[in-house]
């Protein structure tokens, strides 16, 4: 026996640095003040996270009923739960939930084994070898496992990996279930990722991990009486939730969370888990459009999938590369900002981030700058392998989300993609000096990449400095001290980010050799007109008036023009 909720299996950082093992219960119970998850990747963190969270939020969806005629204030509820939870570091409300529901939490030996089917068995009765579910040691090379460290998990380690898998398992082929009415040929036919795996994951970090658990709790995840988990739900079998009279679609939070993508069944060998059985599980209905209510991810609008009277929405993934920066729109966009059209609205942004938005307005304590933690995983061609995880921090200014921070957010959005935009020219201006040197053009991503990596922390630094503006501020340049003020602010955004592409530029520079500085004569655009010479420094002189027009406040000109207006002003 392997109880989750007593035995350790959650690997923790508790709030004096030490790294920790625990149990469920141990959390809640405040035996260990827990400061943050410390998994094996933060994909796993984040599917743990949002295990524990669906367990605070069932253990509380009582508190949010009422009696006839009165209307639950989610806002008391919250304001009331944190300080308790933040004073006591204990929550007995999922002391008691843990206990009414304890033995659907046991690992193994169990006839309801937790996330799992208890006799799941393929035809041939084949076992598959452990590492199925642990997409790090699925290759014998680039893995930190060997030997007989990757033949067997642990107790504690496959719980882990048990809960990532139903969470981000790739899509693909699986091993055809006795008992699946799906199965063709012994086979289990591609049903799609997990259904974490489609989302751009947000999470708001809090002071330790209780406080997380409320700061990512909106009123909609307390008040459905049909979304129930996994565990309070009808043991699952080798076929489809639907074929038990259960609804094929998730309905709501605490299902989207523990969303049963899979069958799994773990086998042992002594005191380790050493293979496992992996079968299809249950799809997301039409992959992922307008199934609403995960409250952890952002929502894209689909232009090709979208009717006339009917507006598409997927579930919005994030890029492994310049993260950030592509993901800034999805996570600050207000559905009433404009520059968005009917054939291209606005994307949803997480419902977490929208909660505390508005809570704002009604309780204190909310903090001014939101610590936001960004993961997601990128899979292979046809979603049928993992190819890498990722992570990202943001620090989100709470007023950037407010519905009357419009010209706010569009000064932020506006700066954040002219900092793309300078530094692709950077990119662009790497590829020219290939030509200068007589070469083909190719677009080099390397110098984009690499400044925009480096302009990450300093953006996330630049972001906080707005925590303190009002609201209705605005960038109309009338003179208003506030309006000096984001003037001011963005002024420096620019001025950071040229510094930087110009920095990256006269490196380059440097190292294009002496045939591109000498230059090599080239026909027009057009093919008709005189031929010019190129170099070097031409592309350079180039590059420079861009930068002028995508960051204006640089300019030579707009600088002159503040001159000249200081004084007349001290005159």
């Amino acid at each position: 026996m392997f109880s989750l909720i007593d035995d350790p299996w959650i690997l923790v950082v508790d709030t004096d640095g030490n790294q920790r093992t625990v149990g469920i219960r141990e959390i809640f119970a405040g035996e260990v003040k827990v400061a943050s998850l410390q998994g094996e990747s933060p994909a796993q963190n984040f599917a743990i996270m949002r295990l524990l969270l669906a367990i605070f939020w069932r253990s509380h969806s009582g508190e949010s009923k009422v009696e006839p005629g009165k209307t639950f204030n989610f806002a008391t509820w919250f304001e009331r739960l944190r300080a308790q939870l933040q004073r006591t570091g204990r929550d007995q409300a999922v002391l008691d939930y843990l206990e009414q529901y304890r033995n659907r939490f046991e690992l193994l030996d169990s006839p309801t084994p937790f996330m799992q089917v208890a006799d799941l068995a393929v035809p041939s009765g084949e076992v598959k070898h452990v590492t199925t579910i642990v997409p790090e040691a699925q290759e014998d090379y680039f893995t930190m496992r060997a030997g007989k460290a990757r033949d067997s998990l642990s107790y504690g380690e496959a719980a882990r990996w048990l809960v990532y898998a139903q969470a981000y398992d790739y899509s693909g082929i699986k091993s055809g279930a006795v008992g699946d009415s799906r199965v063709k040929g012994g086979k289990g036919y591609p049903i799609g990722t997990g259904w974490t795996g489609m989302t751009g994951g947000v999470l708001v970090v809090g002071e330790n991990l209780l406080d997380t658990l409320i700061l990512n709790t909106c009123s909609s995840a307390l008040a459905n009486p049909q979304d129930r988990p996994v565990w309070e739900r009808q043991p699952d079998g080798p076929d489809t939730r639907e074929k038990f009279g259960q609804n094929a679609y998730p309905q709501g939070p605490s299902d989207l969370l523990t969303w049963q993508s899979r069958r799994i069944r773990l086998y042992t060998e002594g005191d380790c888990v050493t293979g496992v059985v992996l079968s299809n599980g249950d799809r997301i209905p039409d992959a992922g459009a307008n199934v609403f209510g995960d409250p952890m991810t952002p929502y894209r609008y689909s232009t090709n999938k979208s009717k006339k009277n009917l507006d598409i929405y997927y579930p919005a993934t994030f890029s492994p590369q310049r993260t950030v920066w592509r993901a800034l729109d999805a996570l600050i966009v207000a559905e009433t900002d404009g520059g968005f059209s009917g054939k291209a609205k606005a994307p949803k942004r997480p419902q977490n981030l929208d909660n505390l938005a508005n809570l704002s307005q009604y309780i204190d304590g909310i903090p001014s700058v939101l610590n936001v933690d960004l993961v997601a995983v990128e899979y292979g061609p046809q979603s049928s392998s993992v190819a890498s995880t990722y992570a990202a921090q943001v620090g989100m200014p709470l007023v950037l989300l407010l519905e009357q921070s419009g010209q706010l957010r569009q000064a932020v959005r506006e700066a954040a993609s002219a900092t793309s935009e300078a530094s692709i020219a950077l990119g662009r201006f790497a590829a020219n000096l290939l030509v200068a040197a007589g070469k083909e053009y190719e677009f080099t991503p390397a110098p984009t990449d690499q400044v925009l990596a480096e302009l990450e922390p300093l953006f996330n630094a630049w972001l906080q400095n707005l925590a303190d503006f009002a609201p209705e501020i605005t960038v109309s340049g009338n003179g208003d001290d506030a309006d000096d003020n984001i003037v001011r602010l963005v002024r420096d955004w620019q001025s950071k980010v040229r510094e930087h592409i110009v920095s990256q530029a006269l490196i380059l520079l440097r190292g294009a050799g002496p045939r591109a500085m000498v230059g090599k004569i080239v026909a027009d655009s057009t093919g008709e007109g005189p031929k010019k010479v190129v170099s070097a420094g031409t592309y350079y002189q180039k590059l420079q008036r861009y930068l002028d027009q995508i960051l204006p406040l640089t300019s030579k000109q707009y600088k002159d023009e503040i001159e000249q207006e200081r004084k007349v002003n001290h005159e």
